[in-house]
């Protein structure tokens, strides 16, 4: 699967005109944003739910306020094509370990 990079900095409008606010489900992804902008989001128990994933698990992206970013992981797995990316505030950078 491609990966959402060209997302970054680009303010979400759902169908109805309203910023995109929360989770919505596209086909087969699992779309989290706040403020219009793609963000990882915390779920009850605290866990931290990625902006993008698929339903199946194969693919995630991390995101804060619209870019892609984490810093104690990639910031992109896809396991069906086999790859990752590092990011740090929407820059892609060599894994941090």
């Amino acid at each position: 699967m491609k990966d959402f990079s060209n997302f970054q900095h680009v303010r979400i409008i759902t169908e109805e005109g309203s910023v995109a606010n929360g989770d919505y489900i596209l086909d087969d992804v699992i779309i989290r944003c706040k403020n219009g902008l793609l963000c990882d989001s915390t779920d009850e128990n605290g866990e931290v739910l990625p902006a993008i994933e698929t339903r199946d698990g194969n693919h995630l992206e991390h995101w804060k306020n619209g870019v892609l970013h984490c810093e104690t992981s990639p910031a992109v797995v896809d396991n069906f094509d086999n790859y990752e990316k590092w990011y740090i505030n929407g820059v892609e950078c060599p894994p941090q370990n």
